[in-house]
């Protein structure tokens, strides 16, 4: 039996103009899309939360029952800042430069059991989550690398472990 073991995980940032169908979502899409994978902290949210229930019963019921309504998920990220403003190149540059304004639309999208430099290919199994970046929150911990974190906002489109297609 074989574990999948960190640091086997990419998470691609999907802008809503990419038209990601989560349903069927594309290796080839995913290949234009950002991969932000290397700017990620540690630690970071992103899954499918508790979902929201109704516990109305009838008078038939002879136990308590709670049905689902609406699925939940959350999303918050902090990432790594580029300490060498000049370095345009860095993923922690590019991060901070796509994320600081907030108020971006799209999907984030993660893979796990491949490394972040892997490419997507059909077949890989990927989890999509609709969301809003809000504004970025600047975290500074004594002697430790500038990071900024950002919440995401749920849109309420979650599609999990679906294979990619071609």
């Amino acid at each position: 039996m074989a574990k999948m073991m960190s640091p086997n995980t990419t998470i691609w940032w999907v802008p809503e103009s990419a038209n990601w169908n989560p349903l069927s979502p594309s290796a080839a899409l995913l290949t234009a899309a950002r991969n932000i994978s290397c700017a990620v902290v540690s630690g970071y949210t992103l899954n499918a939360t508790e979902s929201d229930v109704d516990d109305s019963t009838s008078i038939c019921d002879s136990a308590n029952v709670e049905l689902p309504t609406y699925y939940n998920y959350e999303a918050n990220i902090t990432f790594f800042r580029e300490g060498n403003l000049a370095d345009t190149t860095s993923d922690y540059y590019k991060a901070f430069q796509f994320f600081k304004a907030g108020r971006q639309t799209g999907w984030l999208v993660r893979r796990m059991g491949y490394l972040s430099s892997v490419a997507a290919a059909a077949a890989q199994v990927v989890s999509s989550y609709k969301v809003i970046s809000d504004y970025p929150q600047d975290v500074v911990e004594d002697g430790g690398p500038i990071e900024f974190t950002v919440p995401f906002l749920p849109q309420g489109n979650m599609e999990l472990n679906r294979a990619l297609v071609a």
